[in-house]
């Protein structure tokens, strides 16, 4: 932070001198922050928070509003981890400001359950492609489908190349564990 301070005239010399002494009495300190965060940084330093609290939580990221940089200003967040097996867990949160100095602190605290859980479209196709080439023969040349979501009786749509042709395939959700987040699942027909 620059500051000019312009003093003229013999009397002025004193006050000058006071205004020059509370300038540098407030330099070394952490000037409070003013204005807000965007949710990029709130996310990050909230998840640096989480981590930090808790050595052996999943890796994850938090996806937050912008924060008014307030003391109690707060938030709600979710935040999204990747497990084995293409497992995708969504908690959400609220976060909130403890400290406005040095940049701000927050404190985060997540929900007990899950907002939801399900599987990744990317290992919904791989698992399928695997299931199918034994009942056709013909090993499918491209799977795309969607996210699954963690709730018995959903079903989404995979589309499947196979020998030049393209095959619908509807999977739906059979049965889900909410303490393991496993979400079980079958072909329910082909088209």
């Amino acid at each position: 932070m620059k500051v000019a301070v312009v003093c003229a005239g013999a009397g002025r010399a004193v006050g000058c001198g006071l205004l020059l002494g509370l300038l540098v009495a407030g330099c070394g300190q952490n000037p409070p922050a003013v204005g807000h965060l965007t949710g990029a940084e709130v996310g990050r330093m909230a998840e640096h928070e989480l981590e930090a609290q808790n050595p052996r939580l999943a890796a994850g990221t938090l996806s937050c509003p912008e924060l008014a940089l307030e003391l109690g200003a707060a938030v709600r967040c979710l935040r999204t981890t990747r497990l084995s097996g293409g497992r995708v867990v969504e908690v959400a949160g609220t976060v909130t400001v403890t400290s406005v100095t040095s940049g701000g602190r927050l404190h985060v605290a997540m929900d007990e359950r899950a907002r939801e859980f399900g599987l990744t479209g990317s290992h919904l196709a791989t698992e399928l492609r695997r299931r199918y080439r034994p009942q056709s023969r013909t090993r499918p040349s491209r799977v795309v489908c969607p996210y699954l979501r963690g709730v018995v009786g959903t079903r989404v749509t995979c589309r499947l190349d196979v020998g030049g042709e393209r095959r619908d395939v509807d999977v739906v959700v059979t049965a889900v564990d909410p303490v393991t987040y496993t979400t079980r699942w079958s072909p329910a027909r082909a088209s």
